[in-house]
């Protein structure tokens, strides 16, 4: 067990610049904070480089420190530097980027699409919401907010370990999947678009959520169904995350009717 008593210290340094993108990118490596989330990386068997606790979270914690995986105490008063949090909670870990293979999709599964989601906590909770939906995967396109954020996986709050997610998945790739059967929905304030519950999620199915400001992208939405939310209040419309969640949650209602039916 290492201690660090100084800012200077080597992998102080290390653990720190992953707090930067340009440093996650180059190292292949991300910084997940918290008890919870630093637990199911570890029951998930994430190839874990090394964790890191405060003073008071290592004589206090009960947490079950895994075997081989190289463990430092920092100084109470340094540990706040490593964090992206104003109150951590005195535990964080180093993770290797998982090598994620092609994406095959399932047709028996739903998949959430994020189109250019360019707020990290949006993000985050649309993978939570996805996992708890029991989504096939969460599927990025290029220019959406970066996965490995610290914010991003903070508001996964451990889905992050739970759910494939896969990178750059372009139009090219939503086409393919229309060709083999997939119906594809986006969230479209639009006068022809259908409300969101005359639609069929029982087949196989993609949910495209749009960016926070422009909403799903032109060449997107000209090969897909376009749904909407009924606002009754004077909100112009839902968070996205928030609007994700709702159409997650009716293809759940009606997959499990239809299940129940059969």
């Amino acid at each position: 067990m290492d201690n660090i008593q100084t800012t200077r210290n080597k992998t102080y340094k290390y653990i720190r610049s992953l707090k930067q993108k340009k440093s996650r990118s180059a190292e292949n490596r991300f910084t997940v904070e918290g008890e919870k989330s630093v637990s199911e990386a570890v029951r998930a068997g994430k190839s874990i480089y090394i964790i890191a606790v405060s003073e008071t979270f290592y004589k206090s914690s009960c947490f079950n420190y895994p075997d081989g995986v190289r463990t430092v105490v920092v100084m109470d008063e340094l540990f706040p530097g490593l964090c992206d949090t104003v109150t951590p909670q005195g535990i964080l870990a180093v993770i290797d980027l998982d090598d994620k293979t092609d994406f095959m999709p399932d047709s028996g599964r739903f998949y959430v699409y994020c189109d250019n989601i360019s707020d990290p906590g949006n993000l985050g909770t649309i993978i939570r919401t996805a996992d708890a939906a029991g989504a096939g995967g969460v599927l990025l396109s290029p220019g959406c907010a970066d996965l490995y954020s610290p914010k991003t996986v903070r508001s996964s709050m451990g889905s992050f370990f739970n759910i494939d997610i896969w990178t750059d998945i372009d139009i090219n790739m939503l086409l393919k999947m229309k060709e083999s059967g997939f119906s594809l929905f986006s969230g479209a304030l639009r006068k022809e678009s259908g409300i969101y519950t005359e639609k069929d999620y029982t087949v196989p199915a993609v949910i495209i959520v749009g960016n926070e400001a422009n909403g799903v992208s032109e060449e997107i939405l000209d090969i897909s169904e376009h749904i909407i939310i009924p606002i009754a209040g004077g909100a112009e419309s839902l968070n996205a995350a928030v609007a994700a969640a709702v159409i997650m949650y009716e293809a759940v209602r009606q997959r499990r009717a239809a299940d129940h039916d059969k």
